[in-house]
């Protein structure tokens, strides 16, 4: 069930610089990040830290594709 954007949600992007943009994407990126490295430890919970991130980091790569 999604709720419609209001109008005023939509304002802060519009008036963000380049920057603020860039950063809120970088700080989505990471959480990103940090959500998939949490489901592969579910998955894998005897896994290092250090593979995990790069597991994590290498599937979010083709995520798009």
């Amino acid at each position: 069930m999604r709720e419609p954007i209001h109008p005023v949600q939509l304002e802060a992007p519009k008036k963000a610089t380049p920057a603020e943009k860039l950063e809120r994407v970088a700080r989505l990126y990471e959480a990103g990040i940090r959500l998939r490295i949490e489901g592969l430890r579910m998955a894998h919970p005897d896994c290092p830290a250090q593979k995990l991130a790069r597991k994590a980091r290498r599937s979010l790569l083709r995520a798009g594709a």
